[in-house]
Order: C-alpha cells, then sequence, then structure tokens
C-alpha cells in the first residue's frame, strides 16, 4: 500500500473514534407502524368418506379380509393389493386406503411399481396417529456388564446391522470418543493413501486410509475395531469408516473406506460405537461380533420396562414407474441411517469413495423414480436415518407440503435429477412447500434441508428450515457455465437459521451452482450461519452464489448474523442483487471471490465479464466492512444504502480479504476505484437491529432517496398451524 494511503488509514483508525462521538448519533424521531402478523392457515384434511372402492386399514384387521369398514384389512401391503385388484376389476376414479390409528412395522418398504393402481390415496384416518415404523423392538434384556460397568444387554439377529437405536420414540446416543468435543488430526501425511500428486484423479483427494492421531487421544487399540465409526469433519465434507485397526509402529489409524477429501492437519475427528468409552447412562454400544445390543440403564429402567429398538430399514416406501399417489397424514419414523449406495458411474465409486458434497449418495425412506404426481401433504418424518424425501429421475409434477420432517439423518427432501436435454428424462415442477424441517443432517452432516441437484420449474417456498450442520437449500449441481437443465427455480419466502453450528465449511442459508435461468431467491430470511472456526475453517454465509452461478435473481431478501458475509459470489455472471437487507455479519456483507481464467469451466470468452450486479440494497455493518476485497470483484453497484452501528457514516470496505484496519476504504476512496456508484450513506433506521428487529420506519428520506422497497420479513416460514 502507498505510505499516503496507509498514513491516511492511520489517521482515520485513531482520529475516528473521536469523531464518532459527534457524528454518528442519528436524532431523528422515527416512528414505526406495528405491523400486523400472518395468521397461520388452519390445515384442511381430508374429511372422512368411505367410498364404494375405499379400503380400511386397521392393526386388528385380517388380511384375509375385503377391506370395507365392517372387515378392515390388517397389513398396508395387503390394501395396496386389494386396491390393484379393484382397478383390475373396473373399479374408476379415486381409490382411497383408509388406515386407522398404531403402528406398522416395515421391515422392507412398501414397494410400489407398474403393475399397482393409480389414483390411490392412502390418508391417515381423521384425528388418528398412524405410524410406518422402520424399527423393531429389542425383546430378552439381561443383566449384563460393558467396560466394567453393570448394563442390560439384548441378542439381536445375526444379519442386524444398525446405527440407530430408539427409546420410546427418542433416538439414543452411540458410546463416542471423546465423549465431547473432538480429537485434531497431527499431521499431514498421505502415505498410506491410494493416491499420490502425481497421479491423484483430483488434486482434494489422496483416497486416505489411515491418520496420525491427537496426543490426547489415549485410547488407539480399540476392542473390536471393526465395530469402530470414525468421523472426520473437514471442508465441506464428513468422511464415515469403519476401523482396520491400529499401525503402532508407524503410528497410524487405519481405517476400511477412502476418504473423499484429503485429510491433514489440524483437521476433527472422533469415534462412535466405542466399547472403551461406555460409561454414561443412556448411552448403547452394538457388538457385531456377539450380536448383541448393549445398554447402560437409566435410573428406573429395568429388564422389565426397557422399551428399546433398533432400526432395520433404511426405506418405508419406495415408489417405481407408478403414478397419482397421495399420502396424507402419516407419520414416517425411525429408520436405518446405512452406508449409503453409491451411484455408479464416476471415479468415486468405482474405489468405494462418497461423493464429497451435500451427502449426494443418500437414498430417503419415502423414495420416487420415474413417475407422476407423487404427493405428500401434512405427514411427519421423525428420526429418519437418511433423507426424508428423496424424488429422483423423471419424477414429474409431484409435491411435499405441510410436512414436518424432524431429526433427519441426511436432507429433508432431496429432488434428485439428471442433467439432459431430453424432456422425458428431466425431473420437473416439483413443489416443496410449508414444511418445518427442523434437526438435518443429524447423522450425514453434510447433508442440506433441501437439496436439489438437476430439475427445472420447482417451487422451494415458505419452509422453515433450521438446525442442520450444513447448508439449507441448495440448487444446481454443475461447477461452471456448461449446460445446465436447472433453471425456473423460485427460492421464496423460507424462515432460514441456526445452520452450520461450527461443524463444517464453506456453506451458506441458500446456496446455488452453474447456469439457473429464470431462477429467484426472494423474500427469505436468513440469519446465523455458522462454518468451523478451527484451523482450515471457513465460509459461513447467508447467500452463496458458487461457481459458474448465472442469470440469478437475489431480491427482498433480510440476511443478517452469519458468520462470514450476508452475500457471496464464487464465479459467475448476470446476477442480479436488488433491494435486499444485509446486515451485521462478523466479516462484513458483500464478497466475491472471482477467479479469473483457472476456474472458468466453460466460459466462452477469456474477457472479464460482469459477475453480479449490485442495485439498492441495504448494508448495515457494525465497525466491520461492507465491501471485502472490492478490487478483485468483477461487478457493478448503484443505488446501494451504507451505514455502520458504530461508525456511523464513516462506513468502509477493506482493501484485502482480511479484517486489517489499515486497508480499510472509505467511501471517497471506493468511488475513486469506480464503486459506490450514486450510494446513499445514511441510516436506514432499523428499530432494533442488533435484537433482529428489522422494521423500518414508516418515513426515512434515506430509504427514499436510494428507492428502496420496503418488504414483509414475517411472511417468511410457514403457512399452517402447527399441534
Amino acid at each position: 500500500m502507498p505510505l499516503t494511503l496507509r498514513i491516511t488509514a492511520f489517521f482515520m483508525v485513531l482520529i475516528l473514534p473521536l469523531l464518532n462521538l459527534f457524528q454518528r448519533a442519528d436524532t431523528t424521531d422515527y416512528t414505526y407502524t406495528e405491523a400486523e402478523k400472518p395468521v397461520k392457515q388452519q390445515r384442511e384434511y381430508t374429511q372422512y368418506e368411505f367410498g364404494d372402492y375405499d379400503i380400511l386399514v386397521s392393526p386388528e384387521g385380517d388380511d384375509s379380509a375385503a377391506g370395507s369398514e365392517t372387515a378392515p384389512v390388517k397389513s398396508v401391503e395387503r390394501a395396496k393389493a386389494l386396491a390393484k385388484e379393484r382397478r383390475q376389476s373396473g373399479a374408476q376414479g379415486e381409490i382411497t386406503v383408509w388406515i386407522k390409528g398404531g403402528e406398522y412395522l416395515f421391515s422392507s418398504p412398501l414397494e410400489f411399481n407398474s403393475g399397482d393402481a393409480q389414483n390411490v390415496r392412502f390418508i391417515a384416518c381423521p384425528g388418528e396417529e398412524v405410524v410406518f415404523s422402520g424399527a423393531v423392538k429389542a425383546d430378552g434384556w439381561q443383566e449384563d456388564t460393558i467396560n466394567g460397568i453393570k448394563c442390560l444387554s439384548a441378542a439381536v439377529p445375526d444379519n442386524a446391522d444398525f446405527d440407530s437405536v430408539f427409546r420410546d420414540g427418542e433416538k439414543l446416543p452411540q458410546t463416542r470418543y471423546p465423549e465431547s468435543g473432538y480429537f485434531y488430526i497431527s499431521e499431514t501425511n498421505h502415505e498410506g493413501g491410494l493416491f499420490t500428486d502425481e497421479n491423484t484423479p483430483w488434486d482434494w483427494s489422496y483416497g486416505d486410509l489411515e491418520l496420525t492421531p491427537d496426543k490426547k487421544q489415549e485410547t488407539r487399540d480399540f476392542r473390536n475395531p471393526g465395530n469402530v465409526t470414525l468421523r472426520v469433519l473437514h471442508y465441506w465434507a464428513d468422511e464415515i469408516s469403519k476401523l482396520r485397526g491400529y499401525d503402532e509402529k508407524r503410528g497410524r489409524i487405519l481405517f476400511e473406506t477412502p476418504a473423499s477429501m484429503k485429510i491433514e492437519k489440524g483437521q476433527k475427528y472422533y469415534f462412535e460405537n466405542v466399547y472403551e468409552a461406555a460409561d454414561k447412562p443412556g448411552e448403547w454400544y452394538f457388538d457385531g461380533g456377539e450380536h448383541k445390543l448393549f445398554y447402560i440403564p437409566q435410573e428406573g429402567e429395568t429388564a422389565e420396562n426397557l422399551n428399546i429398538s433398533f432400526g432395520v430399514s433404511e426405506k418405508l416406501v419406495n415408489i417405481s414407474g407408478c403414478g397419482s399417489l397421495y399420502f396424507e397424514g402419516i407419520t414416517f419414523r425411525d429408520t436405518n441411517s446405512g452406508f449409503p449406495e453409491l451411484e455408479p458411474g464416476s471415479w468415486l465409486s468405482e474405489y468405494g469413495m462418497r461423493f464429497p458434497q451435500a451427502e449426494y449418495d443418500c437414498a430417503g425412506a419415502f423414495e420416487a423414480t420415474d413417475c407422476e404426481k407423487i404427493d405428500i401433504k401434512y405427514c411427519s418424518f421423525i428420526n429418519i436415518g437418511t433423507c426424508a424425501v428423496k424424488f429422483n429421475r423423471r419424477v414429474k409434477n409431484s409435491s411435499v407440503t405441510g410436512c414436518d420432517i424432524l431429526n433427519t439423518g441426511a436432507s429433508g427432501v432431496f429432488i434428485h435429477g439428471f442433467n439432459s436435454t431430453q424432456d422425458a428424462e428431466i425431473t420437473e415442477n416439483i413443489t416443496v412447500k410449508d414444511n418445518l424441517i427442523d434437526g438435518y443432517g443429524r447423522y450425514f452432516y453434510a447433508a442440506v434441508g433441501v437439496l436439489l441437484t438437476n430439475a427445472r420449474s420447482c417451487e422451494i417456498e415458505h419452509n422453515e428450515i433450521k438446525n442442520g450442520y450444513y447448508t439449507a437449500v441448495s440448487v444446481g449441481w454443475l461447477w461452471g457455465y456448461s449446460y445446465s437443465v436447472t433453471e425456473n427455480i423460485s427460492v421464496r419466502d423460507n424462515l432460514i437459521y441456526n445452520i452450520g453450528q461450527g461443524w463444517l465449511s464453506d456453506m451458506g442459508g441458500i446456496y446455488t451452482l452453474g447456469r439457473q435461468k429464470g431462477t429467484v431467491l426472494s423474500g427469505n430470511v436468513i440469519h446465523d450461519v455458522a462454518a468451523d472456526s478451527g484451523e482450515g475453517g471457513y465460509g459461513g454465509w447467508g447467500i452463496y452464489l458458487d461457481e459458474g452461478s448465472q442469470f440469478i435473481l437475489v431480491e427482498k431478501n433480510l440476511v443478517y448474523s452469519c458468520g462470514s458475509q450476508s452475500f457471496h459470489q464464487h464465479y459467475g455472471e448476470n446476477n442480479l442483487i436488488r433491494n435486499n437487507i444485509f446486515a451485521l455479519s462478523g466479516e462484513g456483507e458483500a464478497r466475491s471471490s472471482f477467479s479469473h481464467g483457472e476456474h472458468q469451466i466453460g466460459y466462452e470468452s477469456e474477457e472479464n465479464h460482469i459477475e453480479f450486479k449490485l442495485e439498492r440494497n441495504i448494508f448495515l455493518t457494525d465497525d466491520t466492512p461492507a465491501y471485502l476485497a472490492p478490487g478483485d470483484w468483477q461487478f457493478r453497484d448503484s443505488g446501494n444504502i451504507f451505514w455502520d452501528l458504530t461508525n456511523g457514516k464513516y462506513v468502509f470496505c477493506n482493501r484485502d480479504s482480511a479484517l486489517n484496519k489499515l486497508t480499510r476504504i472509505f467511501p471517497k476512496g471506493m468511488k475513486s476505484i469506480g464503486l459506490f456508484e450514486g450510494a446513499v450513506i445514511g441510516n436506514p433506521g432499523f428499530r432494533n437491529p442488533k435484537n433482529g428487529d428489522f422494521t423500518l420506519p414508516d418515513e426515512n428520506t434515506v430509504l427514499d432517496e436510494a428507492g428502496f422497497e420496503r418488504f414483509d420479513c414475517a411472511l417468511a416460514g410457514t403457512l399452517t398451524q402447527r399441534n
């Protein structure tokens, strides 16, 4: 930096606090109109009316019965078969399978194929709790010991292999080492990997099969290492593998599944299902060799009153080639996680490696492929081991609406299409609306609340998505500027918060990839996105337009209190960022990591191009930069409002990517480099922004001068009442 600029910056750093005593106060007496809170709609459940071809299911029924109101069948499988028989006998119109309250066990999924009846509804009888469960009860508990501690144990079938145990509907914790927190890899050493620098297919991966443990890790030669699960949390990936053992001579932990991303010094790891860690009431341990489940009881629990079950199925419903099916009011719960089935065709799967982003390989408890008009309404998904709902390739005109998706192992909803130019091959017209997704990625930590890979004309609207370890909404699956089927995606009015929670890196409340003509992100409220704050951790952004994001409109969103910036783009073109509120994020409000030629995959010209435009946005800072390293960006801005809660009108940007007080650029300097065009430096007048109240005053000339259009943040979130 030139000496004169350094002197100026130094002067501003010293003098600015004194000037603030006189300049930062805003004595305007703002008035605020209390906005009416939107009234949640009442749910309109299907009224019970038993039709001529309808079928009744009851736990007290008999599968040899006719399925009538007076002679119900016992299983949903039999009801499905009866619907097929009735359709083959000439039944016209809708057939409704009415299901009475009770628990229905699915040790294997309810399968639908092209031979099954279409235009069939599966509806819980009004006011009754219908549960489709993937867990069986453990019986025959005996007094036992584990790790020198008294416990209870139960024999399980020889073919049982589970990672989910439940007590009275609550998912129980496995033994964990360390009991809380993490160990940290002590050195970078790829010598035991599948690849070297010379032959790796991808410079982010060595196919590591070993790690050098933390010195604090006292137990290394585990009892039954094949039962122990290793978890490594790094970058944006979550590695999962069983152990092979410990090489004492070399001081290396050995594991079975090659890591999809490079394992390096300082990264976090821990172990699950560790015999030596069993010491706490409420914990369980599974010994696959002895085929026994061990449980340390809590006070009052005995072998006679223990109500514990374990997961036996990952899927509850599997639909392929059969359309026009409707499900209402059913609770799907308590399924297993298991290792994902790797999708063939990539070099990763050839080596048995999971895809290192968004838990792409995970299945769904409710899964549909090659079908149309699959609608799920007012259902609940609880303690699901993988994704709750997965719409696979060639699914069209389907929906998930008004559902509660709670505590899922992977994604809440996964729209998994194929990047095709052929209409018949495309996944399209999927609606994900009015859902509560609370606690996703609980086993597969890099999972996304709503993940859309390749699809077009979909709506992700009015959902409340919270408490995940990675991105809340992810749209697109192409890195760069090549053809992408993903277009016309509406991500509107979602309430997104408490995302990341410091576990992983490189995430956004809303995240996009690739060309997306017609995609709109609007009306969303996003706050508290926190990436890993440790060594190598980075990137907790509110809205994150990643590699090649193009033709996207980002408008009328409120984004605040994110760990990094409220808005970030990592190369792209022709995105319009207009009329948003970006406020009070930890490392400023906006950043672009333009990567010039090395990552411009598929871009037709070497000439620089405009990545995005910032128009009429409000940037509210608090002694943090509005823009970080703007000289590296390829963008235009005009008519934006800037204000700093600490420094008042002395807002600033940072010349470099680091938060360095000596590299601050103030508005005059920004204008000298062609930025802050038409900028309005003034207080937008938020009522109480530090406490999350971004109500704007009834009248404010600052807003009028910029032409900022007010929008109602209270509209974000679910539409219907929950019990």
